[in-house]
């Protein structure tokens, strides 16, 4: 029997971007959703908010779209803000050590604070996001000597570079992975006709021809080679904080 990720994915396939992006951002919406909506009370999501103090910024920032929970987003925020205070207040600082003025400047007092406001854990959501993202790449790698995988992936727009590259180590049989190999440089090269083709156009204002599916080329080169802007961090991976 197939797990529930392999038909969402087949589904995923279809549209338009990398699947695996598509399904984690469906994954973060049903999060924060549910935390919104039925969580907020919850003792182990308020600890495990205090330990993470709040979810990273993309997450926290995705909050603020769920119109209407305020309260919701106010008893998440005063239950982190509650921890940080009590952290600063049972830290007795350079002060109440008796140390000298220079020991009062000195780096180590500042870093002894920062440590202790330092998250515990990461963030739950993109703890979460962790976890399917795993399952929806091994899922691939799983089904990927079959045809319907593999046709499901040589006619889609392919993953993103970020998760093309965790794919491919997953692959254990080489002959699998050349076709993951072929069947990826296949979709990048057709983009990258598209992008030379919006050139020629965008560039000859002589021509009357009208642009053609490679008129957002250039939006989805974005998107295949850094992945959604809500999933990875500065260097390609995916920040707690």
């Amino acid at each position: 029997m197939k797990p529930f990720s392999y038909y969402d994915l087949l589904d995923a396939f279809t549209l338009s971007g990398c699947p695996v992006c598509r399904l984690l951002g469906l994954d973060a919406q049903r999060f924060l959703d549910s935390l919104l909506y039925e969580n907020t009370m919850d003792i182990g999501i308020q600890q495990g908010m205090r330990a993470s103090r709040g979810l990273c910024n993309t997450h926290a920032w995705q909050l603020l779209e769920y119109k209407g929970n305020a309260a919701g987003i106010a008893v998440l925020s005063e239950a982190v803000l509650d921890e940080l205070i009590t952290l600063l207040r049972s830290d007795p600082g350079p002060a109440a050590s008796g140390r000298s003025l220079r020991g009062l400047i000195s780096k180590r007092d500042g870093t002894q604070t920062a440590a202790a406001l330092d998250a515990r854990q990461g963030c739950l959501c993109c703890g979460l996001l962790d976890r399917t993202e795993a399952n929806y790449l091994q899922t691939i790698a799983d089904h990927f000597s079959e045809g319907p995988m593999q046709e499901a992936f040589r006619v889609s727009e392919g993953l993103c570079l970020p998760h093309f590259r965790q794919f491919v180590p997953l692959l254990r049989d080489p002959a699998l992975l050349r076709l993951a190999i072929d069947a990826q440089a296949r979709i990048w090269q057709h983009l990258k006709d598209e992008l030379e083709q919006y050139l020629r156009q965008s560039g000859a204002r002589a021509t009357d021809e009208p642009m053609g599916a490679e008129g957002d080329s250039w939006q989805r080169a974005i998107l295949a080679i850094a992945g959604d802007k809500r999933l990875f961090g500065m260097d390609g991976s995916r920040k707690k904080r």
